[in-house]
């Protein structure tokens, strides 16, 4: 059978890998011969190999993709598809539906009558998966708990479903004995990983994360208070309250997202950090998972990271018509050095990633080193730094140089070293793109100076700084319009260079509606300050200028600032005053 074939080549396969030995494989073969079990169970049973090694080599052999279940959210949909017994029968689990093509992890892709009967059940195209047969059952029984289905349940009126009466006692923990014993380290840390893998906390977590994409979110705290745990999403930059978690089940949440995310249960004293990629609503997702201690517990932020999302075009970014036009021809120079800047969240990532993307051709040698890689873009060399293995920006940097570059992207300048090696590479020929985190455009010019770098070798190689903010749109069901008071008009220094100067000109401002969830915002902009290095610009930083010189000598050379870009989005009708007023400063 073409079975039993591809099995003992997975045997050859995991000898040949020095997964196992060839006494082990002629072992298991002789006791496969007496059972009609596969070969990777009865290697897994006899524990000379693991069931994740076994089938991933799968995958690999056979050209299906693997999929770790333990990371996977699955979609009640999907499930409610396919009954149980024919799950536990095939020793499958239906994953999510994406277009009328159900996707379903199997422990034996090449089972076509599974396969076939499958699709007859669903009345729908079945895509094959690859998952380990234990991981499938533990799916299953998860899934299926009860021989009922997650979705029949009782719709609640929280985020989080009701626990059934046992499940909230093992959840109780420590009750209210108080933080203090949260932190304890007498902690049964077998017991503990035993709770957070009971089903009522599985689901529990997997509401939190999927919730928090459904609604867009960038960013998931969990923040733990005196008397409860507080689920907070940050949604187009602002934080919102979502639900509270009774304080006794802070232990097992945060335990169950560590266990996810491979990380140390039992440290609660340093901050941790961690990271778990998964499919959730038919996204593929990043999630970055950091830990810190506090006197009431373990604080989670959970960074969301959307894969499917797609990378925006520059036009698309929010560039006013002019800066979009400079930034563009900026960017095709053959050398020099771009820097982006912002606070963290401004989306300079974005702009980077557009920026390739613009630029982006099979002719040229595009490598980036980045922390982390948010989004695969084709022609480009793309990699992660590693500090445990040494692979920091400033040895990556030096490592790219010698690949013979046209195109670097450094994710980030931290220190002289990374500076001067960025600066080099700028002067020896190459375009370089790199980020700093500065409230605007001329402060990173003097950021390098006071990192150490030479004044001279900053005006030299830099072409140009591009300042951003992300900020957040009105609704256009429910804005309001009104015309500004002259206090209001005279009061915005950067009105009259936007054409704002008289009071008939229409403002408008949030409300809230059902479709923005009473928010008065709807999604976000980008707004830009682009200094293009000229030479006026570039004798002030030669010779050491302040961020305010250098400021007043861009805007006279016609920079638009953050503050104008903004305020012409308030005249389009776009954004409100308020809402520009908070993201941006005046100097």
């Amino acid at each position: 059978m073409p079975e039993r074939q591809d099995q003992r080549r997975l045997g050859q396969i995991l000898v040949e890998r020095g997964v196992i030995s060839q006494a082990q494989l002629e072992a298991a073969l002789k006791e496969q011969k007496l059972s009609d079990r596969f070969i990777g169970e009865i290697l897994v049973a006899r524990g000379v190999a693991s069931e994740d090694v076994i089938a991933m080599t799968l995958s690999e052999q056979l050209g299906f993709a693997y999929v770790d279940l333990s990371t996977i959210i699955i979609e009640s949909k999907a499930i409610e598809l396919i009954p149980v017994d024919l799950c536990i029968k095939h020793k499958v689990i239906p994953l999510f539906l994406t277009h009328n093509i159900l996707t379903i992890a199997m422990a034996n892709t090449l089972d076509i009558n599974a396969v076939d009967k499958l699709q007859a059940v669903s009345k729908l195209r079945v895509r094959p998966v690859f998952a380990g047969v234990m991981a499938i059952r533990t799916a299953i029984e998860k899934e299926y708990r009860g021989g009922q289905l997650k979705g029949e349940a009782e719709p609640s009126a929280t985020l989080f479903s009701p626990l059934e009466e046992k499940e909230e006692q093992a959840l109780q923990g420590p009750g209210e004995a108080g933080a203090d014993k949260l932190n304890a380290e007498a902690v049964d840390i077998t017991s503990l990983k035993e709770v957070a893998s009971l089903a009522p906390v599985i689901d529990m977590v997997n509401n939190i994360i999927t919730k928090a994409v459904e609604m867009g979110a960038s960013d998931i705290h969990l923040e733990p208070k005196r008397e409860k745990l507080d689920c907070r999403y940050r949604i187009d930059g602002v934080l919102y309250s979502v639900s509270e978690i009774p304080l006794a089940q802070l232990p097992v949440v945060i335990s169950r997202i560590k266990i996810m995310a491979n990380m140390d249960i039992a440290e609660k004293r340093l901050p941790q950090d961690g990271r778990i990629r998964i499919f959730v609503t038919n996204r593929d997702v990043d999630l970055r998972i950091s830990t810190f201690p506090t006197i009431h517990g373990e604080n989670v932020v959970i960074r969301i990271l959307d894969r499917s999302a797609g990378m925006l075009r520059l036009k698309q970014l929010g560039f006013s018509d002019e800066p979009l036009k400079q930034f563009t021809n900026l960017i095709h120079r053959p050398y020099g050095i771009i820097l982006v800047t912002g606070p963290t969240g401004s989306g300079k990532t974005t702009t980077l990633y557009a920026a390739l993307n613009e630029i982006n051709s099979v002719e040229k040698n595009m490598i980036t080193l980045e922390d982390p890689v948010e989004y695969e873009i084709p022609n480009v060399r793309q990699s992660q730094i590693n500090i445990k293995a040494g692979l920091t920006f400033a040895s990556g940097l030096r490592s790219i140089v010698r690949q013979d570059p046209d195109i670097i992207m450094i994710g980030e300048i931290r220190d002289k070293e990374t500076a001067d090696i960025a600066i080099h590479a700028a002067l020896t020929g190459h375009l370089v793109f790199s980020t700093l985190h500065t409230n605007d455009a001329p402060s990173a010019a003097t950021r390098l100076i006071d990192m150490g770098v030479e004044p001279f070798l900053v005006s030299s190689s830099i072409i140009c700084i591009l300042a951003q903010r992300l900020m957040r749109t009105l609704c256009n069901s429910c804005k309001e319009g009104y015309n500004p008071s002259r206090e209001l008009l005279s009061s915005l220094r950067g009105v009259p260079r936007s054409g704002a100067t008289k009071q008939s000109q229409t403002f408008y401002r949030e409300t809230g509606c059902k479709r923005c969830k009473n928010r008065g915002y709807a999604g976000r902009t980008g707004i830009f300050e682009l200094m293009v290095i000229n030479d006026d610009l570039r004798e002030h930083i030669t010779r050491k200028s302040s961020a305010v010189t250098i400021r007043q000598a861009a805007v006279k050379g016609g920079m638009q600032t953050l503050r104008d870009a903004g305020l012409e989005k308030v005249i389009s009708g776009i954004t409100s005053v308020a809402e520009v007023l908070r993201v941006t400063e005046e100097v």
